[in-house]
C-alpha cells in the first residue's frame, strides 16, 4: 500500500475502475490461455532439421557435421516426443462436454429433485449400455410438466414436438470406449455394485455432463487392482470355489476385481 501513498487517480478514472472491477465480480477473470510452446517447438525444429539436411546434402555451408547431428538427433526426440503423447491421446475425450439437442440439466434432474439415473439409464441394470432415454421416459413426467425451472416451456416442447414428428431426441453421446473393448454396465452396476459417479463422476452437480476420467486402460486396470467386490454374499462369484475357501478360512479379507480374472487381456479384448 506504501507504493500507492503518493499516487492519485482522476474521478472518470475511479469510474473505470469501479465499472472494470464491477465486470470482474460478474463474470470472473476468465480462462488464462497458454502459450502455444508445442506448436512453435514443433515448426522451428521441423525447419531446423531440414535446413540441416538440405546443408548436409547439398549447400554444405556449415562445415562441422556435429551442429546438423545435434540438430537432427534433438528435432527427432522432441517430434518423436510428440507423436508418443499424441498416439496415447488418440480416442481421448477427457472432460468432452457437447451441447444436446435439448438443455437437459442434470443438476436439477439428478442433483435437486434426486430423480435416480437408473430411472433414465434403465438398461445399466442388464445391458451392456447404460442406454440413451426414449421421448417417452421423459414424457412420463413431462406430459405433466410442461415449463421448466430454467429454460420455461421452450425446451420441453422440443420433446413433444419431437414426440409428435415420429422422431427420436438425437442425444450427443460422451463416454465411448474404443470398439476393440468390451465393457458391460450390467456387470459393473449390477454385479460388483458400482456408483455412477465411479466412473461418471458428479452429474447431479453438473448442467451440461462432461466426461470426467480418461477411460484409459490404465484408469481401468488400476480400479481392478484397488476395488474390492462384494465377493462371498454374490451369487455371480460362487464358481470361484478356491477364493472362497481361502475367503471362509480367514487366508484372504479382501478381494479385488484383479484376482477374478479382472487383468486378463481377454476378459475385455477378445
Amino acid at each position: 500500500m506504501e507504493d500507492h501513498q503518493a499516487m492519485s487517480i482522476l474521478r472518470e478514472e475511479e469510474r473505470l475502475l469501479q465499472a472494470y472491477f464491477t465486470h470482474i465480480a460478474e463474470t470472473g477473470l476468465g480462462d488464462l490461455k497458454p502459450y502455444p510452446i508445442r506448436f512453435f517447438s514443433f515448426w522451428i525444429l521441423g525447419v531446423l532439421m531440414a535446413l540441416a539436411v538440405v546443408d548436409l546434402l547439398f549447400t554444405r555451408k556449415i562445415r562441422h557435421r556435429i551442429v546438423h547431428t545435434v540438430i537432427l538427433v534433438a528435432g527427432l526426440g522432441v517430434h518423436g516426443s510428440f507423436a508418443h503423447q499424441e498416439a496415447v491421446r488418440v480416442g481421448r475425450t477427457q472432460d468432452y462436454a457437447p451441447d444436446q439437442p435439448i438443455k437437459f440439466s442434470h443438476q436439477m434432474h439428478a442433483g435437486e429433485n434426486e430423480i435416480d439415473g437408473c430411472y433414465c439409464h434403465f438398461t445399466a441394470d442388464f445391458s451392456l449400455s447404460g442406454g440413451i432415454p426414449s421421448n417417452n421416459v421423459c414424457l412420463n413426467c413431462h406430459s405433466v410438466i410442461r415449463n421448466g425451472t430454467l429454460s420455461g416451456s421452450f425446451e420441453i416442447n422440443k420433446i413433444h414436438r419431437a414426440e409428435k414428428l415420429g422422431q427420436a431426441i438425437r442425444w450427443v453421446r460422451i463416454h465411448k470406449l474404443p470398439d476393440h473393448s468390451f465393457f458391460s454396465h450390467a456387470q459393473h452396476v449390477n454385479v460388483a455394485g458400482l456408483d455412477c459417479s465411479e466412473c461418471h463422476g458428479a452429474v447431479e452437480e453438473m448442467h451440461i455432463v462432461r466426461q470426467v476420467e480418461d477411460l484409459s486402460m490404465g484408469w481401468c486396470i488400476n480400479c481392478h487392482r484397488e476395488t474390492n467386490v462384494p465377493f462371498l454374499e454374490n451369487e455371480y462369484y460362487k464358481s470361484f470355489w478356491a477364493l472362497h475357501e481361502q475367503a471362509k478360512a480367514g487366508a484372504v479379507d479382501s478381494i479385488t476385481a484383479s484376482r477374478l480374472g479382472g487383468l486378463k487381456c481377454m476378459k475385455c479384448h477378445y
